[in-house]
């Protein structure tokens, strides 16, 4: 029988994560613990109270989505219900943050995406401020917890188009990657 650390290799790991400057991962199913863990490590960030607010705000967002829409879901006992589970980055460059999140869809759901950002990753920022205050006073989705402002939300945060990509895995879900970028100045 084949062991674990035969197939994975820690050095290798790590290699991949300071090639590609990620400051933190995480991966198993988002809870309210995990996040004041996240919130804890970007109050490090230096010389920016700012950025380090924006980027939690961001994190918050994403984990809500993987938590509220991931087709993958375990039980929380804390929470007495399934929660989704995915996978969050955080990687910077010279001048940027870069936060990554990643988890299953259902197909149809990766429809209803693609429609959304192709809208919003066009608008300028008063389009957004203006589809932010309509998307508001819009009645709940049936079976869809919150307001639908998410995606909106983080764009209008980050300044940035939202990069995305939904990677089909069967006939019922696919992989669902989104990854938005927030300047350090």
């Amino acid at each position: 029988m084949d062991k674990f650390y035969e197939h994975f290799s820690v050095k290798q790991f790590r290699n991949e994560i300071k090639s590609n400057s990620i400051s933190m991962a995480f991966q198993g199913a988002f809870s309210k613990d995990i996040l004041s863990l996240i919130s804890i490590n970007l109050k490090k960030i230096p010389n920016s109270d700012f950025v380090s607010k924006k980027l939690f705000a961001l994190v918050v967002e994403m984990g809500q989505n993987v938590h509220h829409y991931s087709a993958k879901r375990v039980y929380s006992k804390e929470l007495q219900r399934d929660v989704g589970i995915g996978i969050l980055t955080i990687s910077e460059t010279d001048d940027c943050y870069v936060i990554s999140s990643g988890n299953y869809i259902y197909q149809k759901d990766g429809i209803e995406i693609d429609d959304r950002f192709a809208k919003i990753n066009h608008l300028s920022s008063e389009e957004l401020k203006e589809l932010y205050k309509t998307q508001r006073k819009q009645p709940q989705r049936k079976d869809k917890p919150g307001a639908n402002l998410g995606f909106i939300d983080m764009r209008r945060k980050s300044g940035h188009p939202l990069d995305y990509m939904i990677k089909k895995i069967d006939e019922n879900k696919s992989f669902f990657i989104l990854s938005v970028k927030i300047n350090k100045a």
